[in-house]
Order: structure tokens, then sequence, then C-alpha cells
């Protein structure tokens, strides 16, 4: 399950009485804990009712013994493990601790949620002990957020340190933070420091514009590439190669750059199609399966070439992609050329 199932099962006052938390974004974790505390431990009783356990430091016996203890002038007792090995695959954790907290699951005092959170991507789903949580309770995914989910929490960001933004410029933000870039390390906690860093930069002032984002961040893949095929559509390979070469100066991997291209080469040959069929910007957006955002842009960058210009520019990519991974032509060096073939079209 995602994690607005956990939100809705806060929101509703009704915690099931075992989670189990993994995923790649801790933030959406650590989140999730500090809002079963602010909405079910009262401050005064928290010693009582709120209980956290290193899950590598503690075993099955202590586990059950907090959940044994009813709250105190509360409904809920909240018993949080954090990283137990248990559910890891390997030898890393203890059987016998596996089996006890496996069989107790099904004993457990309703007033009592016992969550466990894992500070890393992935779990052995094989294990009786997950399976067991999945019937008792509920297995979340917390990974990285997308669309309108994401849309929403920037912008709540932003209005908790009493700012605006628009939606189109909420998109360019995420965009030139890195956090929905391909294979990208950002998390939510780095997107937070930077609309802090830009909350920061604009002073009194109310609204932020992409001028205050481009001033504070600096450029991401996703941007310079854009600003690459702007200048290949426009016929200026000085400009492409200079882009370039700052994108690898930036430490971009020139893999990552090349597949990159061919992705966004490949798209444009596909909204030029659409268009060309009478498709209307908004049904191109859906066929694209990007962010309206990024179709409009795409879909600008189309106008700068042909469909039969970008059928050959395909082809290319094609080609240049299967040279690479045989070995028969340097990554930079095929990106160079590709650059420049392009911009001697016609």
């Amino acid at each position: 399950m995602s994690y607005e199932a956990m939100l809705k099962d806060i929101k509703n006052m009704n915690l099931k009485k075992v989670y189990l938390c993994y995923g790649s974004e801790d933030y959406l974790k650590d989140w999730i804990v500090k809002e079963i505390k602010r909405v079910f431990v009262d401050e005064a009783f928290e010693t009582l009712n709120y209980v956290h356990f290193d899950g590598k430091e503690v075993g099955a016996d202590s586990i059950v013994n907090a959940c044994e203890t009813l709250p105190f002038m509360s409904d809920k007792k909240i018993v949080v493990v954090e990283d137990s090995p248990l559910f890891s695959s390997g030898k890393g954790g203890n059987s016998s601790d596996e089996e006890q907290i496996k069989d107790y699951l099904d004993k457990l005092n309703d007033s009592t949620s016992l969550i466990f959170i894992i500070k890393g991507e992935s779990i052995d789903k094989r294990k009786k002990l997950v399976k067991s949580i999945k019937k008792e309770g509920m297995i979340v995914e917390l990974n990285r957020i997308k669309g309108n989910d994401l849309n929403k929490w920037i912008e709540k960001n932003f209005r908790k340190n009493n700012k605006k933004i628009l939606s189109n410029d909420i998109y360019y933000f995420a965009q030139a933070v890195g956090y929905l870039e391909y294979n990208s390390d950002k998390t939510l906690y780095d997107v937070e420091n930077e609309i802090v860093k830009i909350c920061n930069y604009v002073g009194d002032r109310q609204q932020i514009t992409k001028d205050d984002i481009d001033n504070c961040l600096s450029k991401t893949l996703q941007n310079n590439l854009f600003k690459l095929l702007d200048a290949m559509g426009k016929k200026q390979p000085n400009i492409g190669l200079s882009v370039l070469n700052e994108m690898v100066l930036n430490n971009e991997p020139i893999q990552k750059i090349t597949y990159m291209i061919i992705r966004q080469f490949r798209l444009l040959f596909m909204a030029k199609l659409y268009t060309e069929q009478g498709y209307a910007p908004r049904d191109v957006t859906k066929k694209l399966g990007v962010h309206p955002y990024a179709a409009e842009k795409i879909i600008n960058q189309a106008r700068n070439f042909s469909s039969k210009e970008l059928e050959v520019i395909v082809a290319k990519c094609l080609e240049i992609d299967l040279n690479i991974k045989k070995g028969k032509i340097d990554n930079k060096l095929a990106v160079e050329s590709l650059i420049i073939e392009v911009c001697q079209f016609k």
C-alpha cells in the first residue's frame, strides 16, 4: 500500500494493530511517525504511551512487553521499532525472535499500534513475519512521490514558509532541484532544504518566481538538457557543445546524458507525430505520459524540427547507442557528433 492509505488511518483515528513501513523515502517514514505522535500521543504522557526501539539493539521479549503494557490516560499506545534486521534477507535476524513476534501479532491488543520502520528500500517479502503483518495490519511502501502528490507537498511546504508559488513553477522547481531526474538520489529532505533556501532568498516577498528558483538552485541535468535541445533546434552547435561541456564539468555521467538525450528525442518525435495527427496539447501530454510543463516544452521544441528530421535523428540516436554499447565509439564523442550533425539540418 502507499502512504496515502496509512494517512487515511491516521486521519480517521483508526490505526491498525501493526504496520511495516519501508522504501527509499526516509522523509515520509519520519513524517508519518511525527504525525502519529501528534495525533495519538499526549506530550504529558509521552513516556508512558510512546516507545521507540532501535531494532538492531532490541529483542522480541522487549517489544512484546512494551506492547503488553496498556496505555495510560489515552486510547492508544504507540510502539515504534526502527531498522529491525528481522525483515532482511539472509541471516541478519534472529529466527526465534521472528517467530515469537509473528505468533504474537494476532494477540496484540487493539489499544496498541506496533509500527516497524525500515530505513531501506527493500524487505524480504517471503518471510512469514511479513506475511503475518500483511494479514493483521498493513505493509506500506514509502518511495519517491510524484505527480499531484509531489505538487501538493511542495506547495504546502512553501505555504508553511508564508510563500506562494504557481502550479507551473512548482514543476519547474521540482525539475531544478533534481528530484524528478532519472536515478536521482535526491530526497524530500533535500527538496525541503532548497525550499527553505529560496524562502530565505526572497525575504518578505510572498510570490516565488522562476527567476528566484534559477538564482538559488544550481542547474540540473533536466534543465541543461532542455537548453541543449533548444540550441540544437536553433542550429547553434557552439552553444550546444558548450552546454554539453558544462554538464560534464558538473560531473554528470556522460552515459546518463546520452540516455536522456535519446529519450528526449523520442519524446520530440512522438509529440511531432501526435500534433500532426491533430491531437490537442492536452491529449499529447496524456499520450507522452509526462508532466504538463514538460509536455509544453517538448511540443515547443518539436516545432524546431520536421517529422522527417526527427525520424532521422531518432534512428541516429539508436545507432549511436548501439555503437557505444559495442565499444565502437566514445560516449562524449558520440554526443558531440550528434549535436553537430543535427545542427547541420537545413
